[in-house]
């Protein structure tokens, strides 16, 4: 396990930023540790809890513990990451199994896509575990709004998607 930087070493000069980019890290459960990363990994971890993602598309770090100064690189976690592959096939909607492709294939057929609505629909039944399947540990409501924006060509988000979460 890395743990090549003491906490002087922070590029944020903050312990939520990111050790190898800089930016700030969004805090993850233990619960998104403990499904994603790499068994072997984790045996190797001082503790599950304090992790912060790293989404910056460029750094190699998935995960990073402040006060452990542990790292988890992005190949040690069992799925790709949304933020740091540009791989059209990559999953967008981790509980619902929606990619990119997806997205923008119903976007070019239909003109449209109802895959937003369908994961709404989804969540509101409680079916979403993000969490547990979610590299970011939390909803990917507001990625999936992004790809759709992007695939439509639109900087608008529209009135029916509004909301960065579906999750209860």
């Amino acid at each position: 396990m890395e743990r090549p930087f003491s906490n002087l070493d922070h590029a944020g000069g903050d312990s939520t930023h990111c050790p190898r980019c800089g930016q700030k890290g969004r805090s993850v459960s233990s619960l998104t540790i403990e499904s994603l990363v790499h068994a072997t990994v984790r045996a190797e971890l001082r503790s599950l809890e304090g992790f912060h993602f790293c989404a910056t598309a460029t750094c190699d770090v998935a995960y990073f513990h402040p006060a452990s100064d542990d790292i988890v690189p992005c190949a040690k976690v069992g799925k790709t990451i949304f933020q740091k592959s540009t791989d059209s096939e990559r999953l967008v909607c981790y509980c619902f199994q929606h990619t990119v492709a997806t997205i923008q294939r119903e976007i070019r057929t239909a003109g449209s896509s109802r895959i937003a609505v369908d994961i709404k629909t989804k969540c509101t039944q409680g079916l979403d575990h993000c969490e547990r399947t979610n590299p970011q540990g939390s909803c990917c409501f507001g990625n999936v709004q992004r790809v759709i924006r992007e695939a439509t060509g639109n900087n608008q988000t529209p009135q029916s998607h509004q909301g960065g979460c579906c999750c209860h």
